[in-house]
C-alpha cells in the first residue's frame, strides 16, 4: 500500500520511500516518495452461504436507502450509515435519481456500492494548519465528504506508534477521529494493523512490546488487544461496522511467527501459525459483541491484480477454517496492472468464495510530477477529469463484480494535501482536494452528474 514517512460464515474447509511496501510480485516499492457481552465462538449459530450475503446486502440497502430489514436480518451495518442529505446543487439530479430507483426493482443485492475514504491522517494534518472546501465553502472535511455521496470512513490503528509525521494513529487518537466519524452519521471501518507502524506485504513488524513473546502468548496478545481496543472504541459509542484484521496480510502478519509466501511458503505448519494469529483477532472480535451486533470481519489483502494469489491465500483461510464475512482488496493500477486484471481478480474471488468484497485502497492522481513519468498502467489522464474517470471505472468494475458481490469502495489517504511540517504523499497529486484543500471533481465521483459533459476515459 502507498504511504509516507511522517477491510460469522461457516466454518469451510475445503511505500513508497517511506518504508518499501511492495508490487503485486513482491518487488520493493523504493521509489514511493512519501510515500459488551461476551459470547463463545464455538456456540454461534451456523448460517448458509446465501443468507450471510443476504444479511450483509439488507442492512446495506438498509443504509443507503433506508429501507426497513427484514426481519431475520440483524445489523453489521448500523442504520447511522444511510446516505447524507446531498448538498443542494445535486438535489436536482437526485431527486431524480430516487424516482428512477422507486420504479426500478433492483436485479442483483450488490447493484449499490459503499463508498468510504480512509481519513486516518485528518486530525493530524487539521493540527498541520491544513482546511478543506468544497464550492468556495469552508467545512469539516467529514462533511465535505458527506455531502458528496461518502458513507464510511476506515480508520488505522497501530499499537503504540512513534507520532513522526502521520504514524500518529495510537488509540487515543482513533478514539477521538471515531467519535467524528459517528457523528458524521457514517459507518466506521476499523483497520487494525497489528504493528506499531504500516504493515504491508513488504513488512508486518512486531509491536515493540510483543517481539520476545513465545508463540502461544502472541496468540494471547492479538486477542487481548483486538479486544482492548473494541471495548474502549464500544464504552463510547463507536463500535466499528467492520473490522479488518491486520493490513495487506497478502505474505501474513506478525512476522517472522506469522509468515506465507506465494510460490514459496505451502507448508501447512506455516498456515497453521498464521491463522492461528488471524483466528486470535476473530475471537477477539466475538468476545466483546454478540453475534447478532457484531461487526462485519474483513481479511485484506493487495493482489487485486493477480487472480492466481488471490486464490492461493483465500484457499489457505478456508483450509484452515478461519471465519470471515468480506474480503477487502487494494487496487492501485500502477502497482496492481491494468484494471481488466482486476476485473478478472474480482470475478474469481466472487465466483470461487461468494463472499461480498469491498476495495478499502484505491487512489490516482489529479496533476503530474517527476514522480509519476513512466509509472505504468496509468491509463487514465493525469489531471482532475482522468482522477475523476479512475475512479468512475473502478466503481464500475466494483459494480460489475459476479453474484452482486461488489460491496463497498473506498479511496486511501483524500485529505493528503500538502501542510507545513508534513511530508506530503506524492506531493499531494492524490488527494480529492487541491494544494489549498478545495474540492477537486473527482470527490462527487458516486454523485451524479450535473452536466452531460463525459470525462476522458482509458481505452
Amino acid at each position: 500500500m502507498l504511504r509516507l514517512h511522517l477491510g460469522r460464515t461457516p466454518k469451510r474447509r475445503a511505500s513508497c520511500e517511506r518504508d518499501g511496501a511492495t508490487t503485486e510480485t513482491g518487488a520493493v516499492r523504493s521509489d514511493r516518495n512519501c510515500e459488551p457481552a461476551n459470547l463463545n465462538p464455538g456456540s454461534l449459530p451456523p448460517r448458509s452461504r446465501t443468507s450471510s450475503v443476504e444479511l450483509f446486502y439488507s442492512q446495506l440497502n438498509f443504509c443507503l436507502f433506508r429501507q426497513t430489514p427484514p426481519r431475520p436480518f440483524q445489523a453489521p451495518i448500523p442504520t447511522s450509515m444511510r446516505t447524507p442529505t446531498p448538498s443542494r446543487r445535486l438535489l436536482p439530479a437526485l431527486s431524480l435519481a430516487v424516482s428512477l430507483l422507486a420504479f426500478a426493482a433492483p436485479e442483483k443485492p450488490g447493484a449499490e456500492v459503499l463508498i468510504g475514504a480512509d481519513v486516518s491522517a485528518l486530525a493530524t494534518i487539521e493540527a498541520h494548519g491544513g482546511h478543506f472546501s468544497d464550492g468556495g465553502k469552508r467545512e469539516d472535511a467529514l462533511t465535505i465528504f458527506r455531502q458528496n455521496g461518502f458513507s464510511c470512513f476506515r480508520l488505522r490503528l497501530f499499537v503504540s506508534p512513534d507520532g513522526v509525521g502521520i504514524v500518529t494513529n495510537d488509540l487515543p487518537y482513533t478514539l477521538a477521529l471515531a467519535k467524528r466519524v459517528k457523528a458524521s452519521g457514517a459507518g466506521l471501518l476499523l483497520d487494525l494493523h497489528y504493528s506499531d507502524t504500516w504493515a504491508d506485504p513488504q513488512k508486518q513488524f512486531k509491536p515493540a512490546a510483543w517481539e520476545k513473546l513465545p508463540f502461544e502468548q502472541l496468540v494471547a496478545a492479538v486477542e487481548r488487544h483486538t479486544q482492548e481496543v473494541l471495548r474502549s472504541l464500544a464504552a463510547q459509542g463507536t463500535a466499528p461496522d467492520y473490522v479488518q484484521i491486520g493490513n495487506e496480510i497478502t505474505n501474513g502478519l506478525l512476522w517472522p511467527d506469522g509468515k506465507v509466501e506465494f510460490e514459496k511458503t505451502d507448508d501447512e505448519e506455516s498456515w497453521r501459525r498464521f491463522t492461528r494469529l488471524l483466528q486470535a483477532g476473530v475471537d477477539g472480535v466475538r468476545a466483546v459483541f454478540p453475534d447478532k451486533n457484531r461487526p462485519q470481519i474483513l481479511l485484506h489483502i493487495e493482489s487485486s491484480g493477480n487472480a492466481p494469489r488471490s486464490l492461493w491465500f483465500f484457499r489457505g483461510i478456508e483450509r484452515h477454517r478461519v471465519p470471515y464475512d468480506a474480503i477487502g482488496l487494494s487496487y492501485y493500477p500502477d502497482w496492481h496492472g491494468k484494471i481488466a486484471d482486476f476485473r478478472a481478480t474480482l470475478a474469481t474471488l466472487a465466483t470461487t468464495f461468494h463472499k461480498p468484497i469491498l476495495v478499502v485502497e484505491t487512489a490516482y492522481p489529479s496533476r503530474g510530477d517527476k514522480y509519476w513519468n513512466g509509472k505504468p498502467n496509468l491509463d487514465w489522464p493525469i489531471s482532475p477529469e482522468g482522477q475523476r474517470a479512475f475512479l468512475s471505472d473502478v466503481l464500475a468494475a466494483v459494480r460489475d463484480t459476479p453474484e452482486g458481490l461488489g460491496a463497498g469502495l473506498f479511496y486511501w489517504f483524500p485529505e493528503a494535501i500538502p501542510v507545513e511540517g508534513l511530508h506530503a504523499w506524492v506531493g499531494g497529486s492524490c488527494a480529492l482536494f487541491d494544494v489549498n484543500g478545495n474540492a477537486l471533481p473527482a470527490l462527487s465521483f458516486a454523485a451524479p452528474r450535473l452536466s452531460s459533459q463525459t470525462p476522458p476515459r482509458h481505452p
